[in-house]
């Protein structure tokens, strides 16, 4: 049994076990969505900053010793490697 209270009135809501069954499916179904929508965010990030740093590192190599680019892409890619936060949009 399902209670609401708003302040001014109370409502309950009682549930059979098949809608309680089709409303626990539908939120987990959503769950694991939001779950390997996220993953796949972190993963996307992740790769840019791998593809970041590999250019860091073989840019002064191309370039043969400019490592102007190199100073700013390094570190960013690092960071993109490194962080559990949001930083990119996709």
């Amino acid at each position: 049994m399902i209670i609401y209270s708003n302040g001014l009135e109370t409502i309950e809501t009682v549930y059979t076990y098949e809608e309680w069954l089709k409303e626990y499916n539908r939120r987990e179904t959503q769950r694991r969505i939001r779950q390997r929508t996220e993953y796949l965010y972190y993963m996307k990030q992740r790769l840019s900053g791998a593809i970041m740093v590999a250019m860091g590192i073989i840019t002064p190599l191309i370039l043969e010793g400019d490592a102007t680019f190199s100073l700013v892409v390094l570190p960013l890619g690092i960071f993109l490697l490194l962080t559990k936060e949001k930083v990119m949009t996709f």
